[in-house]
């Protein structure tokens, strides 16, 4: 997905909280990953919370953090989150990190860091999603961790069956319209984000299913929410990298 895409998708949202499908309260989403992230992470390390949007669980991290810094590739979006959440300790950037030179650039500026990344992945094309972990692996150096959400082929089955009932869910409609949201295939289901990860530089140190709260809300009444996979990751050493995986590897998982 193109910056230009996504800056035309931030500059025609409306500005109140939660107008993305997965602008959240925090207390649903940063607040429930937080947890499984610091189980590993040296909390006194930055974070980096890549695709930050609207900001708002950027924010939220702040808070367990001594700085953050939120990374997205839509120009609107930084504006906006700026504009939105700001905080002392908090600085949002324009960056595209399928380029490994800008990755170089912001580890020499923060040093080893934390990363959040959530629902980034399935956006990209496999040889993207590559790139991104390479420069993802680049921000962690040797001792920041990795907390990453992601979708997966059952949220996309989910999705696809909800609109096909006739469920009223516009944020949804609209994504799927304009961004083939559960039409894409995504890269995690029965094991295949760990593989991803573990074929690309990466310790996974553990993973599970877990909800993703939307915004949107069912014919019923009830707060949708989707099924997703979240893991957190290391970056390996590299003696410890296993034989034989290299980026051709992951091609035959996409």
């Amino acid at each position: 997905m193109t910056g230009t895409a996504w800056d035309a998708f931030w500059s025609g949202l409306p500005t109140e909280r939660g107008a993305a499908l997965w602008d959240s309260s925090p207390h649903l989403t940063a607040a429930r990953h937080l947890p499984l992230l610091r189980e590993h992470a040296d909390p006194a390390l930055p974070l980096i919370d890549v695709g930050c949007g609207s900001g708002r669980q950027t924010r939220w991290l702040a808070r367990h953090f001594p700085r953050v810094l939120g990374l997205d590739v839509a120009e609107a979006a930084v504006e906006l989150a700026a504009a939105l959440h700001p905080a002392p300790n908090v600085s949002y950037r324009r960056a595209d990190l399928l380029d490994e030179d800008t990755a170089r650039a912001v580890h020499a500026e923060c040093g080893d860091a934390n990363v959040y990344l959530r629902g980034v992945l399935h956006q990209l094309a496999p040889a993207d999603r590559v790139r991104m972990l390479t420069s993802i692996r680049l921000l962690l150096g040797g001792t920041g961790v990795l907390f990453a959400q992601e979708l997966t082929e059952r949220t996309g089955w989910y999705v696809a069956q909800l609109l096909s009932d006739g469920e009223d869910l516009p944020k949804t409609a609209g994504l799927a319209a304009h961004f083939d949201f559960g039409a894409r295939i995504a890269p995690a289901h029965e094991g295949r984000l760990r593989r991803l990860f573990e074929a690309n530089g990466y310790d996974v140190v553990a993973d599970g299913d877990i909800p993703l709260h939307t915004t949107e809300r069912t014919s019923g009444g009830h707060p949708l929410e989707l099924p997703t996979r979240y893991l957190v990751a290391r970056a390996s050493a590299p003696a410890r990298r296993r034989p034989g995986t290299d980026r051709r590897d992951i091609r035959r998982d996409s």
